[in-house]
């Protein structure tokens, strides 16, 4: 197999569409945020990504069948609005292979007369929050001030990880511009209120609307996580001032 195999099952006719990527990452907040987005709007699949820089393994299907992993394209339209959506089980597993789906990911997008893409990911906190707030670093100074009326907080420091910052970064160099939106998020569990509160952001930028309900069932299963990691931390500080050895330190055992 070649590092990087792109099959089209259609390639569709757009004059300037917005690519969102929703990949694996931090709590899965890209993904699940990405998928809902995918499953609501009903885009069409019209490509798909395969490369040996992925995890070596098929996923097992409802039918019982077996799936290659990959990477996968999706187009929709209406109302003048063009979207072309990245999702995938995996993202790539070297440093070196996140260089090259990015960049075979972004010659598609030019190819499609891509100009603006969002990529979606979760920021960790090690913290536990009930509103989380949703985080942002741009391509551009002038991006980051049109984005400032949807309640983004954008970074002024640190660092973004994976497609979600590669694709930014190597996008500046091909004339691509670029915002990424991050769900603050603990960072140990599947965090579908981060992606929640992602996709309100986005949806809101993209001017299209999306039922939420699915998300949202799934965010109710995360507060109640979230609900037993405070249990779990509170009894935790609780035993140690028992014994006398509770100290500041002892807060970050979870991390």
């Amino acid at each position: 197999m070649d590092d990087v195999v792109l099959k089209f099952l259609d390639k569709p006719k757009l004059s300037n569409p917005i690519m969102v990527e929703g990949l694996p990452g931090i709590g899965l907040v890209g993904k699940l945020a990405g998928d809902h987005l995918l499953d609501e709007l009903k885009a069409k699949k019209f490509a798909e990504l395969y490369s040996p820089f992925l995890p070596p393994q098929v996923g097992i299907q409802e039918d019982g069948t077996v799936k290659l992993v990959n990477m996968e394209f999706h187009s929709w339209s209406r109302n003048g609005r063009e979207l072309i959506l990245l999702t995938g089980d995996f993202q790539g597993i070297t440093p070196d292979s996140q260089y090259q789906l990015a960049e075979r990911t972004l010659d598609l997008a030019l190819d499609l007369n891509v100009k603006r893409m969002y990529t979606l990911g979760g920021l960790a906190t090690g913290n536990i929050t009930q509103s989380p707030r949703v985080f942002g670093a741009a391509t551009s100074r002038s991006l980051v001030k049109e984005h400032a009326k949807y309640d983004i907080v954008f970074r002024e420091d640190g660092a973004i990880f994976g497609a979600s910052g590669l694709l930014l970064g190597l996008g500046v160099q091909r004339d691509v511009e670029g915002v990424c939106l991050m769900g603050e998020t603990h960072g140990q569990i599947v965090d579908a209120k981060s992606a929640e509160a992602v996709l309100r952001v986005l949806t809101r930028i993209l001017g299209v609307e999306v039922d939420m309900t699915a998300l949202e069932n799934k965010a109710k299963d995360t507060e109640r996580q979230m609900g037993q990691i405070s249990k779990m931390i509170s009894d935790h500080q609780r035993a140690e001032q028992k014994r006398g050895d509770y100290s500041w330190e002892s807060q970050s055992y979870i991390r």
